[in-house]
């Protein structure tokens, strides 16, 4: 189940109630909780709310061995360099068509601040549909009969450059939009996994 903390499309509803419904609801079925967690302590208490277990996609992403750019994980990991990332540094918008959880840029802040026009739209839908091979005639029906959808097809074709600006190439600025979870607020180093992992089951065992 995925949190209203989480990096990228989470849902609408935060880990902390999110958890405890879902393993009320579902007793039987496991439960790998996500949004929100960085620590061991992170951990324990989504244990106690009923999950079995729990995903650590952005302090993953912030480690050695991530293929995130090193300036993404700079800036994430050093709240206290001029203009780094805090739990508060966050943009919950339609990015790429879905509402999705990113870092807050001029970018990010840009993609948010207005739907495109109808024109943009159909220019953007045309340039998705070419770079994933499919054929301009089946385009054009969807955009006349089903414009929400579409319009989110376009949107997700105009966000790939700029998620690839700061994923791959480390820039933010007018440039770049990156995922990020608000546990962006607890992370603050670049360490190796295994020092995650120890580190995790370290403070969950004395939570």
């Amino acid at each position: 189940c995925t949190g209203h903390e989480a990096a990228a499309h989470g849902g609408d509803v935060t880990s902390l109630v999110l958890i405890r419904a879902l393993s009320e609801r579902f007793p039987d079925t496991p439960i790998v909780a996500a949004g929100g967690f960085a620590d061991g302590k992170g951990l324990a208490a989504a244990l106690i709310l009923g999950a079995d277990a729990v995903a650590y996609g952005s302090r993953f992403a912030v480690s050695q061995e991530s293929p995130l750019a090193d300036e993404i994980k700079r800036f994430v990991s050093v709240p206290d360099l001029d203009g780094g990332a805090t739990e508060a540094d966050t943009l919950y918008g339609k990015n790429d068509g879905l509402y999705a959880r990113v870092l807050k840029s001029p970018a990010a802040e840009r993609l948010n601040a207005r739907p495109a026009s109808f024109p943009v739209v159909f220019y953007r839908a045309f340039k998705a549909a070419s770079s994933m091979g499919i054929p301009l005639w089946k385009v054009l029906p969807g955009l006349l009969t089903q414009y929400k959808q579409m319009y989110a097809v376009a949107q997700f074709g105009a966000a790939t450059a700029a998620l690839e600006a700061a994923t791959v190439d480390g820039i933010l600025g007018d440039t770049g939009v990156q995922f990020i979870g608000q546990s962006v607020g607890l992370i603050k180093d670049v360490p190796t996994v295994d020092e995650v992992v120890e580190r995790i089951m370290m403070d969950a065992s004395n939570a």
